[in-house]
């Protein structure tokens, strides 16, 4: 079930404003204006235009995270959100089946980005390193991902804590991204590196 907010009533060709009104009052949109506004109040951060939330997508919005959602952004379903920090996505974002992303420190996307099946964006990281400990209980680090405005990001692409993607750059199908990659670049590979300018 998605929640889709028109934020004005435009006016028809023969001026009945009303008519266009009763043609959004669905029991979709009521459903989903409930939804918001019950999100509204657990979560006085959440700061969000008009989005699509499909059935199954799954979010987490921890107590200090705030976030900022342009207008039309789509989550498709099985999305899987956990936001503990600083998210700032731009209008007009696409997200498509399964992708995942996780933010303990701050994640910027610019307008007009899509990202692929099952991509998976991680500001974070395990601490690793040689240590009598087990590695779940050293923490984590994370480092901000800034994503720049109509980038392409392919399937199964993962984005890994600390980088930047240039405006009008795309991101190959599988490639793993762990340093910055210019603006208007094509990256592909693992680790992803830049092939051509586009």
């Amino acid at each position: 079930m998605g929640i889709i907010f028109p934020s004005t009533v435009a006016r028809l060709s023969d001026g009945s404003a009303a008519r266009l009104a009763l043609q959004r009052f669905t029991v979709c949109n009521l459903i989903g204006a409930c939804r918001y506004i019950l999100l509204r109040l657990r979560f006085r951060n959440l700061r969000v235009g008009r989005f699509i939330l499909e059935r199954g997508a799954d979010m987490y919005v921890g107590p200090d995270a705030e976030i900022y959602f342009g207008r039309g952004v789509h989550f498709r379903r099985d999305f899987t959100g956990r936001f503990h920090g600083h998210l700032t996505i731009g209008d007009g974002v696409f997200f498509s089946r399964g992708c995942y992303v996780a933010v303990y420190s701050r994640l910027t996307i610019g307008n007009n980005c899509k990202f692929g099946e099952r991509v998976s964006i991680h500001d974070e990281n395990h601490v690793v390193g040689r240590g009598p400990e087990p590695i779940v209980a050293r923490g984590f680090v994370a480092e901000p991902i800034v994503i720049g405005n109509n980038v392409w990001v392919g399937a199964n692409a993962s984005i890994l804590q600390g980088v930047r993607i240039g405006d009008n750059s795309v991101i190959g199908a599988n490639a793993v991204v762990t340093h910055d990659v210019p603006a208007n670049a094509l990256a592909v590979g693992i680790p992803a590196r830049v092939v051509r300018e586009l």
